[in-house]
């Protein structure tokens, strides 16, 4: 690895209770590891159903909502611009949820409830195949077992049944 101000190696330099860190002694810059963040969320409507999407039409699997936060922005209003670029709905609010690293691409997915009153989709066909509404029981199975976008079904389906 290299400083990316000055081009210089960089070495390990041991940090109490952080362990070994690149560190560039030229600029005396610590090099932290980083990560993307991406937000992920679970879109439902007045009848409690869920929106999924299919992004790849060889995908037998359906998923939620996704996309990366952009400089500047909130991860509220990524939910928003995503859901409306995506889908074209508007959302009347959305709430954290939780969130989970995704390994294979080291990005921190960020899972957000968002609600809308709209039900007729406008699909970004360069983006979504098709999406359509789906009941909670009939949603989970839908989903990749063991995803993220399972686990915040999961999640939302477990909650819903608890708050009756």
């Amino acid at each position: 690895m290299y400083c990316t101000i000055c081009g210089s190696e960089l070495e390990k330099k041991s940090i109490e209770k952080e362990g070994e860190i690149p560190f560039c002694k030229k600029c005396n810059k610590l090099y932290f590891p980083t990560v993307d963040i991406a937000m992920i969320s679970i879109l439902t409507n007045s009848k409690n159903q869920i929106c999924l999407i299919n992004q790849n039409k060889l995908s037998k699997f359906k998923v939620l909502i996704a996309g990366y936060i952009k400089p500047g922005e909130s991860l509220e209003d990524c939910v928003e611009r995503e859901i409306k670029e995506e889908v074209g709905l508007d959302i009347t609010h959305c709430n954290y949820l939780n969130s989970h690293h995704y390994e294979k691409s080291n990005v921190l997915m960020v899972g957000y409830h968002a609600v809308t009153e709209q039900y007729e989709f406008q699909i970004d066909e360069t983006e979504v195949d098709n999406a359509a509404w789906y009941n909670l029981d009939d949603a989970i199975g839908r989903i990749r077992e063991g995803s993220i976008a399972y686990l915040l079904v999961k999640q939302y389906i477990e909650n819903s049944e608890t708050s009756e």
